[in-house]
């Protein structure tokens, strides 16, 4: 009995032989290394639905106990056991086979919505970023908004209170440059060659009256001409980046002396910004 279990169980492809009586098991088992390898090597996840009806009997005897075996044949008492336990891993593993398989999905199920879950985040902490530097620059804006709207009010309450001020009297007759020269300067200056026109006398006055070294735009020379025989020999003319010319102005300081610096371009010697902002 024990052995025709055996030849059914191992029935290629559920063919299951008639002839199970021991002389035909014999025959099977005649070669032993081979034999016992189709044993260890039998594929106890894939068994025949044909082997599965015809071994039921065999299980069903009450004989069919390894121990009960074992007083027969200790060999027979192994296969028997190894019958028994391939055919229990078998309605075990059709158990669990299907819920491994199930608990394979919802991993890979997990492991795709797991990485899903990872782009989305990023995503997310793309877009905050995003929001982040828009927000920083609709507040930039909304203040520079908020600073020129404050800025219209104050400069229109400004034009308001201007608007709204008494107008000051002013004499008709007023004339600036009456009120800083007078007729002998005038002559003076004349006599020391300054054209006669209006214009030359508001430039002399100015030059004369002011709190700051005056800057000449001379393109007639007209007022060099001026200067030089106004100041004569008291007058020291240089020019930027000559020779010696700031031991020059040196000693003009010193002295009180007149200096006139010729030919200026566009920009100063940075040494004369304290002396023409008389620091």
């Amino acid at each position: 009995n024990v052995s025709a279990a055996v030849m059914v169980l191992m029935a290629p492809r559920g063919k299951v032989p008639k002839d199970r009586s021991w002389k035909a098991a014999k025959v099977t088992m005649a070669k032993v290394d081979s034999f016992l390898d189709s044993l260890i090597h039998f594929d106890k996840e894939n068994i025949h639905e044909n082997c599965l009806r015809a071994i039921r009997p065999y299980l069903q005897d009450p004989e069919f106990n390894p121990e009960f075996v074992a007083t027969k044949s200790y060999a027979a008492a192994g296969l028997c056991s190894w019958v028994i336990n391939i055919v229990r891993f078998y309605e075990v593993f059709c158990e669990v086979e299907p819920k491994r398989q199930a608990l394979s999905r919802a991993t890979s199920d997990l492991t795709a919505a797991q990485e899903k879950l990872a782009a989305i985040k990023a995503k997310i902490a793309h877009l905050n970023e995003n929001l982040a530097k828009l927000t920083a620059k609709f507040e930039k804006a909304t203040a520079e908004k908020l600073k020129c709207q404050q800025e219209a009010e104050v400069t229109a309450s400004t034009i308001s209170l201007a608007n709204r001020l008494v107008p000051i009297p002013v004499t008709p007759s007023l004339d600036p440059l009456r009120m800083l020269t007078d007729d002998a300067d005038v002559a003076a200056w004349q006599n020391e060659g300054l054209p006669a026109d209006r214009m030359s006398m508001e430039n002399a006055t100015i030059l004369v009256n002011c709190e700051r070294w005056p800057l000449m735009v001379d393109p007639q020379m007209q007022g060099i001409k001026w200067i030089k025989n106004k100041y004569s020999e008291d007058l020291q003319v240089i020019q930027i980046g000559q020779r010696g010319y700031l031991q020059t102005l040196e000693r003009a300081l010193e002295a009180g002396g007149v200096v006139l610096i010729e030919n200026l371009e566009e920009s100063v010697d940075p040494v004369l910004g304290p002396l023409l902002g008389r620091e």
